[in-house]
């Protein structure tokens, strides 16, 4: 993590930490993973008092402007509820901007099951503090997350149906259609591939690629539309061969199993 947003996490830890209404607080992300770099962000998750939770954003917002750094833009997450409030903001500080996500749980409603999410996998090394044992209690459940599951029939379905699209648009030259349509064979391949090869029980579909057979990575790299559509062909073709040999290994890999 950049130096310079290590000390903004912990002088809002040192903030948050005497707060009454927060009861705990854990890392999240990549540092819990030991993929932490210098272009990492800030993923903090904090246990907060079921009776101030409505009402912590504010003094949420107020402890990252009082560590010298201005939030110039906050993301709430669609899924924002009574049981968990996801903000991601942007905060400036000199002239550099950072990104720094703060989980709001709610103690009242830990078996929400966006909740249970971020506290599957808590190890002790992760703990920032913890007043009241509640958090340990959590790590004690030893959740596990899972490895990646679909329909491989359906997703071989599905890629075909749309592979069968790509001549028409090809042939029109209507590149947003054909973007389209490759997208979707694109996200169904990484389903199928996922599907056999997925290593990691943590963390969406960005995560879990760095883990499949770096041969597979690079040819999911070929579903991209040039705005030109030059070589666009070419590269559908050697996609459906991959396709084809992936989904043959996926069946294979599950009737072993």
């Amino acid at each position: 993590m950049n130096r310079e947003l290590e000390k903004i996490k912990y002088n809002f830890i040192d903030q948050v930490k005497h707060m009454n209404n927060v009861l705990g607080a854990w890392n999240f992300g990549s540092e819990t993973h030991n993929l932490s770099d210098d272009y990492s962000d800030v993923d903090i998750v904090l246990l907060i008092d079921g009776k101030q939770f409505n009402q912590f954003t504010f003094l949420l917002e107020r402890c990252l402007e009082n560590i010298n750094t201005k939030i110039i833009l906050c993301w709430p997450e669609r899924f924002n509820n009574e049981a968990i409030i996801n903000n991601g903001y942007l905060l400036l500080s000199g002239s550099n901007i950072f990104q720094f996500d703060v989980f709001l749980l709610n103690i009242e409603k830990l078996d929400d099951s966006m909740c249970r999410l971020h506290y599957t996998g808590l190890k002790e090394t992760d703990i920032i503090f913890d007043k009241t044992g509640i958090v340990n209690k959590l790590m004690k459940l030893h959740l596990t997350g899972n490895f990646w599951s679909d329909d491989i029939s359906y997703l071989e379905k599905t890629y075909w149906y749309h592979a069968n699209m790509t001549g028409k648009y090809l042939k029109r030259k209507d590149y947003f259609k054909l973007n389209h349509v490759l997208h979707t064979m694109y996200e169904t391949h990484i389903s199928m591939l996922l599907v056999g090869f997925d290593k990691i029980t943590w963390g969406g579909s960005a995560n879990k690629l760095y883990f499949i057979p770096i041969e597979k990575q690079t040819h999911l790299k070929k579903y991209y539309c040039p705005e030109n559509l030059e070589g666009i062909e070419q590269n559908l073709i050697s996609c459906l061969r991959w396709f084809q040999t992936d989904t043959k290994e996926v069946y294979k890999i599950q009737k072993n199993h």
